[in-house]
């Protein structure tokens, strides 16, 4: 995992704060909301499907994502935009398979990410602080070993995640891609 502190100003966190809220988010429950470009994930099916591109307000944070994980711009092809209220998190998991980078700008709110260990459960989990205004790369072990999950917010955060396909994914055989949920060999 990589985490680079203070990647955006103030100024651009207020800007994308106001872009997200802009965008439709729509409620997922349990006090998240969200929407996505480029590639939508359908829960009920276990697919991703191709959806409106990322707007080009999004530009210049994908372009800083995209240096932290050291791929083109253009490479990362989902943009994932969050709003958690007050009190709310996520539940551990890892990103599927059809992802290999998993880029994420933290905004609003600080919160913890925990990662726990899927070949060590009995271990104690390891606690990162995501800061307001910085960009996290899940890579190596941190993307395909641990799990990970977001500890209840102590305030309204929003984040923008970046996602870029896995190598060997069929990109443009289609409008859409099934998810599965491994990933894939290292």
């Amino acid at each position: 995992m990589a985490l680079a502190r203070e990647a955006i100003t103030a100024g651009a966190e207020r800007d994308l704060i106001a872009l997200i809220e802009r965008c439709g988010l729509i409620d997922r429950g349990g006090d998240r909301s969200s929407f996505s470009f480029g590639w939508e994930y359908a829960f009920t099916e276990d697919v991703f499907r191709r959806c409106p591109p990322i707007p080009s307000g999004f530009e210049a944070v994908r372009e800083a994502a995209a240096a932290l994980a050291r791929v083109e711009p253009e490479d990362l092809v989902q943009c994932l935009l969050n709003r958690y209220e007050t009190g709310s998190g996520i539940d551990p998991h890892t990103d599927k398979g059809v992802w290999e980078a998993v880029v994420g700008v933290s905004l609003g709110s600080a919160c913890i990410m925990d990662f726990a260990d899927q070949e060590n459960p009995a271990g104690e989990p390891v606690a990162v602080e995501l800061p307001p205004r910085s960009i996290y790369l899940l890579s190596g072990d941190a993307r395909y070993r641990f799990t990970h999950a977001l500890r209840p917010a102590p305030a309204t955060r929003w984040s923008v995640t970046f996602r870029s396909f896995a190598p060997g994914m069929p990109v443009g055989a289609g409008d859409e891609i099934e998810a599965g949920g491994s990933a894939p060999e290292a």
